[in-house]
């Protein structure tokens, strides 16, 4: 594409872009108090308010987040608290990449903005934005260190990472991708070890306010969405069942059945009839495992797209070529082999659907990767006119999504 045509195009594309944002936040502020998971966290604060911070830490809270909600909330409804703290929080990573990383690029800033009003919750009262913000900060300061291949603190980078595992559970399944991270800074010498004298203190202060949770149980609080009393069945069980169901055509895609039809099923069927942990689902049937891994992949591939645009095929193969050039983990490389591998976990280990929000910091490091190649001049200008091309065409058709849904 010629420059001149590529330049309106870039016009184009912010412009639209611009619109799309400012319908988009306008209707997720708008969805009801309560929407999604919101609804846990509403209840955590009040549990909170009634019974006190110890007795909320024992039944299992998000600690970070809950830290940073209870100031708004002595001053906001519980809901108003929750997400203005997931805008602060995204507001703070804008001036993460702009301030302290001083990223100039109104290209990468596009596409931040347009994941943003794509998603949704991010402006819902919700952890899954402290969880993403501290990964997206972690990664991308492994991703700088990689870029610059300089030994620097990486107090940031660490921090950011403490705070991640003691806000969601759910880091345990990213242990693969955060020890690669961390081997490649050692190997390369790229961490000043003085650097990790603040998440060591971190640590032990999370684990001081862990303590009512240690003593009652011997374990970490995080916030956990429990069956009700008298349930005998667990989320692992019900998720499979739910699958089960899809596929015979007896439930809707992206349901789930009541608890009351899982322990029947269980009654019925005999107690081992479902497996209790994701590990013992990985094996309980082989061929429904085989299966849903294939279906989770493309769902994942295809469906990102809505997200992200083609940024994953375009990493994907950006990162081979760089690594035959190479021979060595570049930053870009580095990025693609993070995709890669989660990807590939999260399609195997789940068998009921996949929630693209488990990859909104993987997502967000493949903008910043992406926009730094096109910055270099690494990406020929027809795929990037044809990435453009298609955020425009995602965003008119979500401007008429949105449209039919606020009308």
């Amino acid at each position: 594409m010629a420059p001149k045509y590529a330049h309106y195009l870039s016009l184009t594309l912010y412009g639209v872009i611009a619109v799309y944002v400012l319908v988009g936040i306008f209707y997720f502020s708008q969805l009801p108090i309560g929407s999604g998971d919101e609804a846990l966290f509403l209840k955590d604060l009040r549990l909170i308010e009634q019974e006190g911070w110890n007795a909320a830490v024992r039944k299992g809270i998000s600690i970070p987040y809950m830290l940073l909600v209870l100031p708004f909330a002595q001053l906001f409804e519980g809901y108003v608290a929750l997400r203005l703290v997931n805008v602060a929080l995204f507001l703070l990573l804008l001036l993460y990449f702009y301030s302290y990383r001083k990223i100039r690029d109104l290209h990468f800033y596009a596409l931040v903005l347009f994941f943003y009003a794509t998603v949704g919750y991010f402006l819902l009262g919700v952890n899954d934005t402290l969880f993403i913000v501290s990964m997206v900060v972690f990664y991308s300061e492994t991703y700088f260190r990689l870029a610059s291949g300089q030994r620097a603190s990486f107090a940031l980078g660490g921090t950011a990472l403490i705070v991640a595992f003691f806000t969601r559970e759910l880091l345990i399944i990213f242990t693969p991708v955060v020890l690669l991270s961390v081997f490649l800074l050692v190997r390369r010498n790229l961490i000043a070890w003085r650097s990790f004298m603040l998440p060591a203190v971190l640590i032990l202060v999370f684990i001081v306010l862990n303590l009512p949770s240690l003593q009652a149980g011997s374990q970490l609080s995080f916030d956990a969405k429990l069956p009700p009393e008298g349930v005998q069945s667990n989320w692992v069980q019900r998720q499979y069942l739910a699958q089960l169901q899809v596929n015979e055509g007896t439930l809707p895609d992206h349901n789930h059945p009541s608890w009351e039809e899982t322990d029947a099923y269980l009654e019925t069927k005999g107690p081992d009839a479902l497996p209790k942990g994701i590990l013992s689902g990985l094996t309980f049937d082989p061929l429904l495992t085989i299966k849903e891994f294939g279906k989770d992949l493309l769902y994942i591939l295809s469906f990102s797209t809505r997200q992200i645009g083609l940024l994953i095929p375009i990493l994907l193969l950006l990162g081979i070529r760089q690594w035959r050039r190479t021979r060595s983990v570049t930053s870009q490389v580095y990025v693609s082999l993070l995709l890669a591998c989660m990807i590939l976990i999260f399609a195997l280990i789940i068998i009921s659907f996949v929630e693209l929000r488990w990859f909104g910091a993987l997502f967000l490091l493949a903008i910043l990767a992406y926009t730094s190649a096109v910055k270099a001049g690494e990406l020929p200008r027809m795929i990037v006119s044809l990435q453009s091309f298609v955020i425009i065409l995602i965003s008119l058709y979500g401007l008429y999504g949105f449209y039919q849904k606020l009308s």
